[in-house]
């Protein structure tokens, strides 16, 4: 891939588009919230020196670094001496500067880093109205570029993947290197560390305009569940999102729902309906909101709060799955008229849909309409004519209203769908020979 300029993005949408326009091949991402920063690793910013000193200055550093750790008796783990490379994954999991640059495997995830604050730039600039851009570093994972690190190669020494000297006129060799020790934040961020040189060239890359991070980072929670809690799950993570330097924010409308799904996970449903409370507060147009509040509702048997959601949400989305969803949450709340309302409802909105007949016609079984469920149940074969259920069932309406030939052949045409040693099987022939038994003393 040519190196070109890189392109300019203000959604998520585009920078998905952006992203399958790289065409076949294995990526690896990093996003920064300055356009301005290269692919370069912490450690070399720190030194002042330049040119011919830089080299050895960054090395150093990450030499002392892990010098210094051992002293302090952090080089160990679970009674197992560290390698070089591991005590530097552990010093960058917390905050060091290493000789190590974070990438990962999800763009998305580099697209959330890119659209974060630049602190650095925040505190150093005095022109607050423009803040910068941010950049998706992209490079194309190519084992001749990127040398795997494997578990023979975690034993060397730092030296030895920064040496001193190497062939005139050459790149230096650069590592991947996917540590085996996966904590959860490695894990949730898909990290992976490259390293061998202070710094390296990007295949692509992508801009993000400043004016639409904020937009962007509420689309990645939206689609792809993409926030902070989720890519810092460990505490010290959960610390750092919540120390002095960092801006409250107020919780937003997934926060809550969250929250509340939480709680009615555990049958805390008074504490579930407080936070489905002000996720509706805050998200008044999101019909889920409703639906798994009526939910709740319906647990602590506030049959009629729930019924009011449902036809909220409805009232919001009035697509076939929302009254279906309203459908089989009154069937529980056994408001079997109302559920009926609500399946024909899907029917008039979408006709061939493959199950609300038959989810109809239960309901008007419950109510003794039989004739009613039957013709339901007719309509739903005309759609599925292999469902060995709906056979069953009409098989058995027919054997409560009489019709016994009509049961046999239902109960027959159901057993053309079984195997011989299927668990329904004895049952369907059970009720054949039942049916035939009262035919007989019938006639």
């Amino acid at each position: 891939m040519n190196k070109k300029e890189p392109t300019r993005i203000s959604s998520l949408s585009e920078f998905i588009k952006w992203v399958k326009q790289l065409g076949s091949g294995n990526y690896l991402f990093r996003g920064v919230p300055n356009a301005e920063y290269r692919i370069q690793a912490s450690a070399f910013r720190r030194p002042k020196e330049e040119n011919v000193r830089s080299f050895e200055k960054f090395l150093q550093i990450n030499r002392d670094l892990i010098i210094d750790a051992r002293l302090r008796g952090h080089g160990e783990r679970d009674g197992r001496e560290l390698g070089d490379l591991e005590i530097l994954a552990q010093l960058q999991h917390f905050g060091a500067a290493t000789c190590l640059i974070d990438f990962t495997r999800n763009a998305q995830v580099a697209l959330y880093f890119a659209c974060e604050k630049d602190l650095k730039w925040e505190k150093k600039s005095q022109d607050s109205e423009n803040p910068p851009d941010g950049k998706v570093h992209v490079v194309r994972n190519d084992p001749l570029r990127f040398k795997k690190v494997t578990p023979d190669l975690l034993k060397e020494k730092i030296d030895y993947f920064f040496p001193r000297f190497h062939p005139y006129g050459r790149d230096r060799q650069l590592y991947r290197w996917e540590p085996g020790y996966q904590n959860n934040r490695i894990i949730a961020q898909q990290s992976i560390f490259i390293f061998g040189d202070y710094e390296f060239d990007e295949n692509d890359a992508c801009i993000v305009e400043e004016n639409c991070k904020e937009d962007i980072l509420i689309a990645l929670e939206r689609v792809s569940g993409i926030t902070p809690a989720i890519l810092y799950p460990d505490f010290d993570g959960f610390a750092r999102l919540h120390r002095e330097g960092e801006p409250y924010t107020e919780l937003s409308a997934s926060d809550y729902f969250r929250r509340a799904e939480r709680a009615y996970s555990e049958a805390q449903y008074e504490e579930a309906i407080l936070n489905y409370d002000k996720a509706v507060e805050l998200d008044p147009q999101d019909s889920e909101t409703y639906l798994w509040r009526a939910l709740a509702k319906q647990a602590l048997g506030r049959n009629n709060d729930a019924i009011d959601d449902l036809n909220k949400m409805v009232e919001i989305d009035s697509s076939p799955h929302a009254f279906e969803m309203q459908g089989k949450t009154l069937s529980h709340m056994k408001e079997y008229q109302k559920a009926i309302a609500a399946f024909s409802k899907v029917i008039e909105l979408a006709p061939d849909h493959p199950f609300c007949y038959i989810r109809r016609a239960i309901e008007k079984l419950k109510l003794r309409q039989y004739q009613e469920a039957i013709n339901d149940i007719d309509q739903h074969l005309q759609i599925e004519p292999d469902d060995f259920y709906a056979y069953r069932l009409r098989g058995k309406v027919n054997e409560d209203l009489e019709n016994l030939d009509e049961a046999k052949r239902d109960f027959q045409k159901a057993l053309t769908f079984l195997s011989p040693n299927a668990r329904s099987t004895g049952e369907i022939k059970s009720n054949i020979q039942r049916i035939e038994k009262r035919i007989v003393e019938k006639n």
